[in-house]
């Protein structure tokens, strides 16, 4: 086997190439080294930003507190922690911890976020500050969702709220006793009947679309005959009659049976 055997200069030239490649690799180390060390601080930077908003957050809740009395100011944590991430690796994880921090006025729930408007020209918003946002008992969906900075305004929403649930459970209650009263007096004057409660519903094209469908108590007695009567029952007690209906379907025959029927002090002109 021949041996090939190589000048000075070549030998130069390879390790000249060996020398090249030795300082790209520790270039490139370098390079890498400098991008996981500024992907660490972009992400320690953005958990600070986290910090920072949370800490106002808790300020403007604790504003918000010192301004309503009857209000108790709540502080909630949870351990969190952000990865930074290169070239689809964990190199790092910065834990810390997150507050959130709210009021409770009474059995009601008032959180406290800032209030970001956004303009049609741009995609990032600006902030005006912190609103209260109030949950519980007869809070609807749209009033959950407005914002409000005047703590009295609050501290009246709730007040107001509590009376409304009040007065829908009072009248639920005397709807209720209503509905058993009904029933009592309606098995006394038909005691071989069977009753039966339901919903009725009625539209009010006049109310908004929300309120279009109103529900209302209804029974239904069926005779033994087969004759059925549907009352309305309201919260006074009073019933009105809604419908009655005969067993037979065809119409001579229901008139044929009306015609024999006799009534008493009936005059026919």
């Amino acid at each position: 086997m021949k041996t090939i055997q190589l000048t000075p200069a070549e030998l130069e030239l390879i390790q000249v190439k060996r020398q090249q490649e030795e300082l790209a690799a520790q270039e490139a180390a370098v390079q890498n080294q400098l991008a996981i060390e500024k992907e660490i601080a972009r992400v320690k930077l953005q958990v600070e930003g986290y910090i920072k908003q949370e800490a106002q957050q808790v300020k403007a809740a604790g504003e918000f507190a010192l301004q309503i009395p009857s209000s108790k100011l709540h502080i909630d944590t949870r351990e969190l922690a952000a990865n930074a991430s290169y070239k689809g690796e964990v190199v790092d994880t910065i834990k810390y911890q997150e507050q959130v921090a709210y009021l409770t006025i009474g059995e009601y729930k008032v959180s406290v976020k800032e209030h970001i408007v956004y303009s049609k020209f741009s995609y990032r918003g600006s902030s005006r500050g912190y609103k209260m946002y109030v949950s519980g008992q007869g809070i609807d969906y749209k009033t959950n969702n407005r914002g409000y900075k005047n703590t009295q305004k609050v501290v009246e929403l709730i007040q107001d709220t509590i009376e409304e649930v009040k007065a829908k459970e009072a009248h639920a209650n005397k709807q209720k006793n209503a509905v058993a009263t009904a029933i009592t007096e309606l098995t006394q004057q038909f005691p071989d009947a069977t009753i039966k409660q339901e919903r009725g519903y009625k539209t009010n094209y006049y109310a908004s679309h929300s309120n279009r469908y109103q529900e209302y108590d209804k029974l239904v007695v069926t005779l033994n005959n087969g004759i059925v009567i549907e009352y309305r029952v309201y919260e006074s007690g009073e019933l009105s009659r809604l419908n009655i209906t005969f067993p037979q379907h065809e119409t001579m025959e229901l008139i044929s049976v009306l015609n024999n029927l006799e009534f008493s002090s009936v005059t026919v002109a």
